[in-house]
């Protein structure tokens, strides 16, 4: 095995794992989502993915992805927020104006 060929299989290597840290980052993300939107009881409808960078925060080079998050308060109107985090720690949740639904049956 030459040296070329040692290099391409660290690549690869390295490729895969970042792939599997991604996928990591994704999972949690959604678990993170369904909390968040059961404390404030709001009802979860799905969570994409719409920016992908590598970069600093906090002195730590890690994945800092951005999210979009669609929500409803009451079951009939959808809403859309944005997620942002840095490797599995959220730096930000950003949501629109919603509307809040009473427990009450009666106003």
């Amino acid at each position: 095995m030459d040296l070329a060929n040692v290099i391409i299989l660290l690549v690869l290597v390295v490729v895969v794992v970042q792939f599997w840290r991604l996928r990591s980052i994704a999972e949690f993300m959604v678990q993170y989502s369904n909390q968040y939107c059961n404390k404030h009881r709001l009802q979860y409808i799905s969570l994409a993915r719409t920016n992908t960078s590598f970069r600093f925060y906090k002195g730590r080079l890690d994945w800092q992805l951005s999210y979009q998050l669609e929500f409803s308060s009451d079951g009939q109107l959808e809403y859309a927020g944005t997620i942002v985090s840095h490797g599995k720690h959220v730096i930000s949740v950003e949501l629109p104006p919603y509307r809040i639904v009473s427990d009450e049956a009666g106003y």
